[in-house]
């Protein structure tokens, strides 16, 4: 069945960057009622005026499960139900796994996933009240990467995190199916935002750039497929499709992925004078 993207009220947590951003241009344009959720609340009020000013903007670091608990009583109190929760917001730090600090794996994991269920947790019963539109009561839109099938080297603690999520979503995805609520996982592989920046930023280490060959993809592209996903929901959305063939092909012949990883940790080890950190 076919979801209308018109009227349609969706909440994007880390709407004011990258994947979250491209994703409230295309879903304002096609006329959904968008709730934009993020830390940088000056971005996103500059984001709502160029969509038009129509939109809900709630500040919101969804490492606090307070804040996420009133981001989704808020937009529930504004627009009287939810009919699409993107859990977005998230980072990467890049990192050899024996070098993270407990402090470092604590953070990211209390943003890029207890920052997923703690949205998830109070919309769920939410969602479950309302009335069908299209067929559903809701849906789940869970981002999580390519990585979260297979784990990146300097970047484990992210892709454990990714891994997490998708565990998170295919629970949900059978647990829900009775009241109608849809869940999916979206996983994109190297998108062109300020992910790679931010992540050096945090880290302080250097990541190579990519090479001409290497498969990336744009914000707006893993957009387009995340909305078909919203449209006509299924339980995960690769926005490249020939990666989940890879990955799939990865986990038949684990040796051969393990050769092609070992080409980006040596990459990853050079740019940063450590080739053969553990």
């Amino acid at each position: 069945m076919k979801r209308n993207l018109n009227g349609m009220v969706a909440i994007i947590t880390g709407a004011s960057a990258g994947i979250g951003r491209a994703l409230a241009d295309q879903l304002s344009a096609a006329g959904a009622k968008l709730v934009l959720a993020a830390r940088r609340e000056d971005r996103l009020h500059q984001l709502n005026e160029q969509l038009g000013g129509r939109h809900l903007v709630v500040a919101t670091d969804v490492s606090d499960p307070e804040q996420c608990q009133r981001l989704i009583q808020r937009a529930a109190e504004h627009f009287g139900r939810i009919d699409t929760l993107i859990c977005n917001a998230g980072y990467g730090l890049p990192k050899p796994v024996a070098q993270m600090s407990l402090q470092e794996f604590q953070a990211i994991f209390q943003t890029n996933l207890f920052g997923t269920i703690d949205c998830i947790r109070p919309a769920v019963p939410m969602m479950s009240k309302q009335e069908l539109r299209d067929g559903f009561r809701g849906q789940i839109v869970i981002i999580s990467s390519a990585a979260g099938r297979r784990g990146l080297p300097w970047f484990g603690a992210y892709s454990a995190t990714k891994a997490a999520q998708l565990s998170i979503a295919e629970s949900l995805r059978i647990e829900l199916q009775p009241v109608k609520i849809a869940v999916t996982s979206v996983h994109p592989i190297g998108t062109d935002t300020d992910f790679f920046t931010t992540a050096e930023k945090l880290s302080g280490a250097t990541i190579p750039p990519r090479s001409a060959v290497e498969r990336h993809q744009s914000a707006e592209t893993v957009a387009k497929a995340i909305i078909r996903g919203i449209r006509r929901p299924i339980p995960e959305i690769w926005p490249m499709r020939v990666v989940r063939i890879l990955v799939a092909m990865g986990i038949l012949m684990p040796r051969l992925t393990d050769w092609v990883m070992s080409k980006h940790r040596r990459a990853l080890g050079n740019a940063n004078n450590s080739p053969n950190v553990p």
